[in-house]
């Protein structure tokens, strides 16, 4: 297969940069321009909500600075892109217009806002230096969304003395990415470390007013996150003729399909923006795995094997680490594995291994990538975990 001339990256978080480095890492030797609607060079999201916010790191670059030459790269930062116009395979910025003959949408995605509740969010660096920059020890904070973000947030605000609410309209704190048993041990968590947890109920917040609960009760906080989730960054791809719903459509190989389902000539996308066959997954490792699957598809290389969903979480003393990705049905089986007790979840579904969720319990869930794969029988695992 012949290697196109050029290739550009629209996107500079972790999904657009590991492109450029698988692509130079499978040989490519063509002309690359990477483009990022931030100031910032590459930097890593999942320390914002940790070490960031905490003030513990505030470099959390994916790559030194020297790193960059090595990629015989054109990096353009604080460059947003307007509009894609592939019939003239043309990009409009704000400036200039740049002809691409090979595209890799990275664009990622941005914070889902409550109508008028007008708090702050989480997303990028600056966001982060904010936030830390408005908590202090006794500080108020009520978080609306108790999903990853907000949840780790929590976990940081409270070990920076923060006064912490933590709010969703949903029963329990990470509720959809764990489900419904698992999520009353989250919730226990956090509420050993004194958050208050006001489940099951939306927020609401007049201007200059205290944020008011469904259930009455009215919050006089200082400050207000909203993290109830992201939604993909395609409102400039209107017109482009891909097909979008809840991000860019794409098949199996991360090829961006237009209105009819075809695979638009030379469009590929990754990471957060991207919903690969029916499935736009958010998480770290899935930008990056998708980032090498694309590399090797626009250079006609064989791609590397699908591994199962990965996720971690930080939150206080624990890492929450989960494999799989289990269904809203399947079923559950809360174990408790080593001989220091660690909360192990096994899910399964018609008796096979769907996926696993465990609380500073590596060594047991890490392992079970090849059983999740084969669909291995649940009464297999458990006998293994429990004797």
């Amino acid at each position: 297969m012949m290697h196109p001339n050029s290739v550009t990256v629209i996107g500079a978080g972790l999904a657009g940069l590991r492109t450029v480095e698988r692509l130079r890492q499978r040989g490519y030797a063509g002309r690359i321009m990477l483009l990022g609607a931030e100031r910032h060079l590459p930097y890593d999201r999942p320390p914002l909500s940790k070490q960031v916010l905490r003030g513990e790191a505030d470099d959390p670059w994916l790559r030194p600075g020297g790193h960059y030459a090595g990629l015989d790269t054109d990096i353009r930062l604080d460059q947003r892109v307007r509009e894609l116009d592939t019939t003239r395979r043309v990009l409009r910025c704000d400036d200039e217009e740049l002809p691409y003959d090979v595209l890799v949408i990275a664009t990622g995605a941005s914070p889902r806002r409550v109508p008028g509740l007008n708090g702050r969010v989480l997303r990028t660096l600056d966001d982060a230096r904010e936030l830390r920059g408005a908590l202090r020890p006794g500080t108020r904070l009520a978080i609306v969304g108790a999903g990853l973000i907000g949840c780790e947030v929590a976990a940081s605000a409270r070990s920076m003395g923060a006064d912490v609410d933590l709010i969703d309209v949903l029963p329990g704190p990470l509720i959809r990415v764990v489900g419904a048993r698992v999520c009353d041990v989250v919730a226990d968590l956090h509420r050993e470390h004194g958050v208050r947890l006001h489940m099951g109920t939306p927020a609401t917040r007049a201007a200059a007013g205290p944020l008011t609960l469904a259930d009455g009760t009215e919050l006089a906080a200082d400050v207000v996150l909203e993290a109830i989730g992201a939604v993909p960054e395609t409102g400039w791809l209107e017109g482009s003729l891909l097909r979008l719903d809840d991000g860019v459509c794409c098949d199996a190989a991360g090829r961006a399909v237009d209105a009819a389902g075809r695979a638009a000539d030379g469009v590929y996308a990754a990471g957060d923006v991207a919903r690969w066959d029916g499935v736009r997954n958010e998480h770290w490792t899935n930008a990056g795995e998708q980032a090498d699957r694309v590399a090797a598809a626009i250079l006609g290389q064989e791609p590397p094997p699908a591994a199962p969903p990965y996720w971690w979480s930080d939150q206080y003393d624990l890492k929450l680490q989960g494999l799989g990705a289990p269904g809203p049905d399947d079923g559950v089986h809360l174990i408790k594995w080593g001989p220091k007790s660690r909360t192990v979840a096994l899910y399964h579904r018609d008796g096979r291994l769907t996926g696993a969720v465990g609380f500073s319990a590596a060594a047991a869930v890490m392992k079970l990538r090849a059983d999740i794969t084969a669909g291995t029988a649940i009464g297999s695992v458990l006998d293994r975990l429990t004797t």
